[in-house]
């Protein structure tokens, strides 16, 4: 499954598409989990939302941005450390059950949303990486009849 929200547009190395990504949590993560699916992309910066990773009071010496923190808790009145108290937990439901985890999903996506098409990812070989950089390529079937 890739998840379309519209971020992608964002991409690049900036504040807005870093920080400010919709993102994912354990909630979504168990259900993506629980439906039996091989792989999940997202066209955000990472498969959870950014307050569940190390921008968010997780890691070794708290956040990385704590001014996102502190921005956050002033606008909604919550606690960061409250709302996001697990550390990249749709990361560990997908990929803790072997299910291949795809993130910066972009390019034409939009040309492919809502179909069944077949998804290939072609890796780069990253020595020692806990990932690597691919080339996603969606494949729409001419036919119309996907065999799974």
């Amino acid at each position: 499954m890739i998840i379309n929200t519209g971020w992608h547009k964002y991409y690049g190395d900036n504040i807005q598409y870093f920080c400010y990504s919709p993102g994912l949590y354990v909630e979504a993560g168990e259900w993506l989990r629980d439906k039996g699916l091989k792989a999940v992309g997202v066209d955000q910066q990472a498969l959870d939302h950014p307050l569940a990773t190390a921008i968010g009071p997780h890691g070794p010496g708290g956040p990385i941005l704590p001014w996102v923190c502190e921005e956050y808790e002033k606008e909604t009145g919550k606690k960061v450390a409250e709302e996001f108290s697990l550390w990249e937990p749709c990361h560990r439901a997908l990929l803790g059950n072997g299910i291949a985890g795809f993130e910066n999903v972009g390019g034409d996506i939009e040309k492919v949303t809502s179909k069944r098409v077949t998804i290939a990812a072609f890796p780069w070989r990253w020595v020692k990486g806990g990932g690597c950089i691919v080339r996603m390529v969606a494949i729409v079937d001419p036919t119309g009849e996907y065999r799974l």
